[in-house]
């Protein structure tokens, strides 16, 4: 069974190639829901124009394929500014 927390671990080896931390430290990783073999989260990046932000997505995606049981990974993009607008 996939677990939040499995999904966490597998995100915590992706690394911000500009900050040099792992995604979750650096709250960068939202909203992780699991739904059988489908996992879903937002990737929330330092700004719209993060030139490695679509590398950044691969990374997360290739992370959580590698757990036992997950199918399907969709990953909702959005940066630092449209979540602070949103709260």
């Amino acid at each position: 069974m996939i677990t939040k927390e499995a999904v966490l671990d597998a995100l915590r080896t992706v690394q911000e190639p500009e900050l040099g931390d792992d995604l979750v430290s650096l709250d960068m990783i939202r909203d992780v829901e699991i739904d059988g073999d489908k996992v879903r989260f937002t990737l929330v990046l330092t700004t719209s124009f993060c030139p490695l932000g679509m590398e950044i997505q691969e990374r997360c995606e290739e992370a959580v394929r590698q757990l036992p049981g997950v199918q399907h990974v969709t990953i909702t993009v959005s940066d630092s500014e449209t979540m602070a607008g949103a709260s």
